[in-house]
Order: structure tokens, then sequence, then C-alpha cells
């Protein structure tokens, strides 16, 4: 699901807007993009969707459930198409298939199984995380709330739906008193200290763990969590909160994913939104379908994202962290020795931008749908000695680019010294429908439409000074 910056009137015009049409959006939902024109004509025809498959070789513990539905779903596209269009760029409907992942609901929505047994016992500033729900805004989520005391039963007249979901987010466990919007007793507030972008959100985040329980850390990777577990996002919009998103690992393992639309006051109601909203702030912000959670949360082996080991060690973590959650004894194994991004402020920054907004959900070694692609950004505990050993310098940096870069002959994934080189540089600082930039060329790939030009700027001060650049770098 899509993380994060300040009020919409405090961003001014730091933020490149696409003017998003309802063509646009069906567009972008109808499935993987396709290059059409000039571009069409570089994948040098169409070959049948079985030499697709044929073709792309993946080691075994990068195909993930998604990427061969995926495949299996392109027709006559052609493998170029699937390149050109880029990581995570699936449909943005959840795969009904009947396969072990999801079990279709009566009510249109999906539950996805964890993909491991989960034991019982997850504006920018210097340090690479954008503004978030730490911004004052004015918003209402800008003080850390207190976990409450009162009363944690759900109100009596509250609904479930056909999953036992709450129909209305008082209902759902996280307020123990809705009038005065006071945390519920066991929920507890965090934030990951790295954000994903989303199109200037300011976001507030809970997570409960059912007592006695402990998130399995044996893959430091992949955290497991206990069912039970519920994760809550919060999204304020130029001051007005939108939605609140839901993630529920019901009791048998299978995740349930939900969004809760705010009434126009931002307080006095709830309803449950499967359909997703375009234009929810009367502007170019969306809500997402609640099967388009599962283009970014399939990437993750146990669905939760920014609740995870390298964001919640990070200095800017707080509230829930790793030194918390080690100190309350609530993860089967604890990190040896603290997690730390490595380099130096530049780098880190850089590094931790892109794990969290490319790496975590796709670009990573297991299930994530751009693992295809062997461009890896996901920080995994055993490659942080040095940014040389990070997946992201060796499967990147002067690493020949897929994606072709309009103007550029040969450009690179990440190309020293030169951000405009660079295809993620290029894909990150684009639109689809925006200055020309054809449908697929953006990143991330959905449920954006405004360009993070903090985020932008972190990856070209990283490239452009790297120690073996010259003086004459310049950001771009």
């Amino acid at each position: 699901m899509p993380d994060d910056v300040a009020a919409e009137g405090a961003l001014g015009g730091r933020r490149r807007r696409a003017t998003v049409s309802a063509a646009n959006h069906a567009r972008r939902r109808g499935g993987r993009s396709r290059p059409s024109g000039a571009l069409a004509s570089l994948a040098g025809g169409s070959p049948p969707a079985t030499a697709a498959v044929a073709v792309i070789k993946v080691p075994v513990k990068q195909r993930s459930p998604w990427f061969y539905r995926s495949i299996a779903g392109l027709g006559g596209v052609s493998l170029f198409a699937l390149l050109f269009s880029g990581a995570c760029s699936s449909s943005s409907e959840a795969p009904h298939d009947g396969s072990s992942d999801t079990s279709t609901r009566s009510d249109g929505g999906s539950d996805m199984a964890s993909r491991r047994d989960a034991t019982a016992a997850d504006a920018s500033s210097k340090d690479g995380s954008p503004k978030d729900a730490s911004s004052t805004d004015g918003s209402p989520n800008d003080a850390l709330r207190k976990d409450g005391a009162a009363t944690d039963a759900p109100p009596s007249d509250c609904q479930t739906g056909p999953s036992g979901e709450a129909t209305e987010l008082r209902c759902s466990g996280l307020y123990s008193d809705w009038a005065t919007k006071t945390v519920a007793s066991g929920v507890r507030q965090y934030d990951p200290g790295l954000h994903l972008w989303s199109d200037g959100a300011n976001k507030t985040r809970w997570i409960y763990l059912p007592p006695g329980t402990k998130i399995n850390t044996a893959d430091m990777n992949e955290w497991m969590f206990p069912p039970g577990t519920k994760v809550w996002k919060e999204f304020v919009v130029g001051g007005v909160r939108l939605e609140t998103r839901l993630i529920w690992k019901r009791p048998s393992g299978a995740w349930y994913f939900t969004v809760y639309r705010w009434s126009a006051d931002g307080a006095s109601s709830t309803t449950e939104l499967t359909a997703g909203e375009l234009e929810a702030d009367g502007n170019s912000y969306e809500i997402p379908t609640q099967s388009a959670c599962y283009d970014c949360h399939g990437g993750r082996l146990d669905a939760v994202l920014g609740f995870e080991a390298v964001a919640l060690s990070t200095s800017q973590a707080s509230g829930v962290t790793m030194a918390t959650l080690t100190a309350d004894n609530l993860l089967t194994a604890p990190p040896a020795s603290p997690l730390k991004i490595p380099g130096d402020a530049t780098a880190a920054a850089a590094l931790g931008y892109l794990h969290m907004n490319c790496g975590v959900s796709c670009h990573n070694r297991d299930v994530g749908m751009a693992g295809y692609t062997n461009v890896l950004m996901r920080l995994d505990d055993t490659t942080l000695s040095s940014v040389t050993t990070t997946d992201t310098w060796t499967t990147g940096m002067s690493v020949n680019a897929n994606f072709p870069v309009v103007g550029l002959t040969n450009p690179k994934d990440f190309a020293p010294c030169n951000a405009a080189g660079s295809s993620a540089y290029y894909r990150m600082n684009h639109r689809d429908g925006v200055d020309g930039a054809p449908n697929g060329t953006q990143m991330p790939p959905k449920i954006t439409h405004e360009v993070d030009t903090d985020g932008v700027a972190i990856i070209a001060a990283w490239l452009n000074g790297l120690s073996q650049c010259s003086a004459g770098a310049t950001t771009p």
C-alpha cells in the first residue's frame, strides 16, 4: 500500500503534479502497459507469451506467484513490453485464479495467504526519509497519541463483513473511544523512519500484536507475524483525513486488506471502501482499490511492508522500534548487532529511500514482483557491511538498463556521476502522461501521480557525489 510528506499547502510548487483524468486512471488499472509507436518498434515484434516465459529465467527464490500469474496473463505482449512496463506494473486487480495465495470472497475482495507458516511466538531530510507524520501541518495526527486505557470492546452496534472484518473503522479495534479518537490499549503507534512516497500524504501508523505472541524474525529480511496482527495507516492530505488502511492477519493466517474512507469533515464517520476513489482530494490523490493492495504487499512473504528490520533500526524511527521490540521480548530472534545502513549521510539517505520505495515491495530477492529484473534494492541484513556490498550497488550501479531512456544511448540503472544518465532516476522523475512520458515510464508504477522531487534530489545527490566523480558533476 502506498508513505509521505507534509500538507498540500506547505509543498506548494515543490512537487510536479500529474493531471489525472478518469481515462488515465482506467488505463493504469487496466494491466501492464504496452509501448507504442517508435518505442514498440524497438521490441522487434511481439513474440507469443510462451516465448516470453522461455526467455525470462528467474532464480527459484525470486519466483513470485504474482510473477507467474503476470506472465501467464500477458497474452501476446512482447518481452520488451514486460521490461518496458517496469517493476510492479501488473494489473492492479488482484488475481483470482484459484491458487493458494488468494481466496476469492463474495464481496469482490480477496484474502492473501501468508507464504510461510507464521509462528505464534511488521521530504525528505538528509537522512533519506521524506517528511511524514512528524510534520506540523495542523493535521490531527501531529502529536504521538498515547495508548488508551478505556474499554477496548467494539461498540455494540458494530457490523462485520463476509470475512469478519469491521465495516467501519470505529469497530476495527483501533480506537477505544471513537468520539475522542482515543487509541485502544495494546495498539501502538510507530514511525518506521524510512517512508514510502504517497503523493504528499501525511501519515500515522499503528500496530497491534495479540498478547503473548511474538514476531518470527528467524529470517531478518522477511518477518512473519502472528495471526491476529493488525496494522493501520492513516492518510491526511491538505490537513484533512481522507483514508485509513487496515491489514489484518486473520486466524486462518490469510491477510485481509481494506480501506476506510473518512467523511468529508475527516472526523465523524468512515465507511469501508473497496472500489477505490479517483481524485479523492479534489485533485490528483488516489485511494487504491482493495485488490490493488496485493500489487505491493504481495512482494513480502508475510504482507507487511514498512514495519521491518532496517527501517525500524534507523535513528529516525520512533514509537515501536527495533530497540523497543527487542526490549519487550517481541522478536523470536533479535539481531545480534544493530542494523545500520552503510555509507555517509548522502549514501545512507539514498540507499534507505530506494530500500523503502523500491526494494521492500518489489525489487528484492524473495517474492517481489520485480525480482525478475535482477535490479535489487532491498537492504538485506547480510549486505550491509559497505555501500558496495548492497544489492543496490552490485545489481544496479553501472549496469546496463533494460528500460530505454529517451535521448540516451546505453543508459545505466544507476550511472556514477551522472544522475541524468540513470534509468532509475529518469523514471522516478517522471509520471505517465506528463511532459510526454509514455505509459509505463514512471516509478513507482502506480497509485502515485506526483513526482517526489525531494526523493529524486536524494538520488541525484548520491550519484553525482560519489567519490570517483569530478568536482564538475552537478545535480541536473
